[in-house]
């Protein structure tokens, strides 16, 4: 019965994303499926999709696209997120699902152009306090992960408009505490369950 549930889930997860709009003017971008073929012309690169890859980390070669506004890294082994990253400044899509991260990036925190970010199917367990920083950012996928703490500063974040949280684990209290904090935004959430949270009074 729970293998039913989840591959139900995981199917309305994947509906709920492919309903997503593409980010105005993307569409018609070529999109390069390789960093040697992108270094022909770097500062053509707007769009890089490196899906599949078995990356273990984000070549430092992908910095070097400095008029890159979409990074796709889905379904990799990545681990963790460099600090070079923040070069990309006019980097509006960033998407990492299927992962292995354990931790929100904070340093993703600081790409203020951001107004997607897909960090979906990896073992995140927080988001961190400086979220608030990504203050153009319109959609956050986060479904299938662990989290068990949403920060206050969620309430800053006044340009959200669309939040998926499926299969994420949230109580009543917690899914209306997360309600509350996005009130602008449509939230994606699974039924509650019958766990526990901590919150920012417990530390």
């Amino acid at each position: 019965m729970k293998g039913i549930v989840f591959c139900i889930s995981m199917l309305l997860c994947s509906v709920a994303f492919a309903q997503l709009e593409p980010l105005p003017g993307m569409d018609t971008l070529r999109v390069y499926t390789s960093i040697e073929a992108g270094l022909q012309n770097p500062k053509q690169v707007k769009r890089l999709d490196l899906s599949r890859k078995k990356l273990k980390e984000i070549p430092s070669d992908v910095f070097l696209f400095t008029e890159l506004e979409e990074l796709i890294l889905d379904r990799n082994k990545l681990k963790s997120v460099p600090a070079e990253i923040t070069q990309l400044k006019r980097l509006r899509h960033l998407s990492i699902s299927k992962n292995k991260l354990e931790d929100f990036p904070p340093i993703i925190c600081n790409l203020r152009t951001l107004e997607r970010l897909d960090l979906s199917d990896n073992e995140i367990g927080k988001l961190p306090d400086e979220i608030h920083r990504l203050q153009n950012l319109k959609e956050l996928v986060l479904w299938s992960n662990i989290i068990g703490y949403y920060p206050t500063s969620l309430i800053r974040m006044k340009s959200l408009t669309y939040v998926d949280l499926l299969n994420n684990e949230m109580n009543d209290q917690e899914q209306e505490r997360v309600i509350n904090l996005l009130k602008n935004a449509e939230i994606k959430l699974s039924p509650p369950c019958d766990c526990t949270f901590y919150d920012e009074e417990d530390e």
